[in-house]
């Protein structure tokens, strides 16, 4: 069983693809994945939930939607999640800084991430090398469950550390695998934070960018079958359904 974490039916790339959620269940199979975590950014809360939701109806069995918020829509975005957990029945909330103008800090999304707390659904947060805001909706929200995307950064290996540091120190936070350019943290990610911390996603593209690339970085790192299990399926599926 391998539960991707972290696919994408709109992404955040320079172009703002869309991806056709057919196209995403034929890059699943070709990747051996038999479930993901899907989500649509860089849209207006209400938009990004109506298109993952649309995406995901008839292919529930294969998609397990995640909701999406913009913070600066305030009582707009706090509505959008609501609706998108309690009535429509997604199973998580995509956050990420690189949509917000301006400075950001972690009071920028601490709402929505006690929001998601309270409803009982993780949060996957995409930092971009800001540990500091890990840090402060961890110890600021510390019901929810946050797992911080790419490792806390794609590309800097020491700024990978700092997140693992973060991890290791608290309880509600995981970190996923999805599009590292520095792939061999992942195997310190394990040796430092062990297994059950962290969870394995793709950010895959359906067309664009393969799952199946970040599953043989996983398996090329992590040999220990144990570990694997705990990675590929059983952490995200805890904290999805759990």
């Amino acid at each position: 069983m391998i539960i991707d974490s972290h696919v994408h039916i709109k992404g955040g790339d320079f172009f703002r693809h869309q991806f056709d959620p057919d196209e995403t269940v034929k890059m699943l199979d070709a990747a051996g994945i038999d479930k993901a975590c899907v989500f649509s950014i860089c849209l207006p809360s209400w938009e990004s939930n109506e298109l993952t939701r649309r995406a995901v109806t008839g292919r529930e069995d294969r998609l397990i939607p995640y909701a999406h918020v913009f913070p600066l829509e305030g009582d707009v975005a706090v509505e959008s999640l609501r609706v998108a957990i309690e009535e429509w029945g997604f199973r998580g909330l995509k956050l990420h800084i690189g949509e917000v103008p301006g400075e950001v800090s972690a009071e920028t999304f601490l709402p929505f991430v006690k929001q998601a707390g309270e409803l009982n659904v993780p949060v996957l947060l995409d930092c971009i090398d800001r540990p500091d805001v890990l840090k402060g909706c961890a110890e600021g929200a510390p019901s929810a469950k946050i797992i911080s995307a790419h490792l806390g950064s794609m590309t800097d290996q020491f700024m990978v550390d700092q997140f693992l540091g973060i991890c290791r120190t608290y309880d509600n936070v995981w970190l996923d695998t999805s599009y590292s350019s520095v792939p061999w943290k992942i195997r310190d990610a394990v040796r430092y934070c062990g297994a059950s911390k962290i969870i394995f996603g793709s950010d895959g593209c359906a067309g664009y960018y393969p799952a199946s690339i970040e599953v043989a970085k996983l398996r090329a790192y992590i040999s220990c079958e144990r570990d694997l299990e705990l990675i590929m399926h059983e952490n995200i599926r805890a904290l999805v359904f759990g």
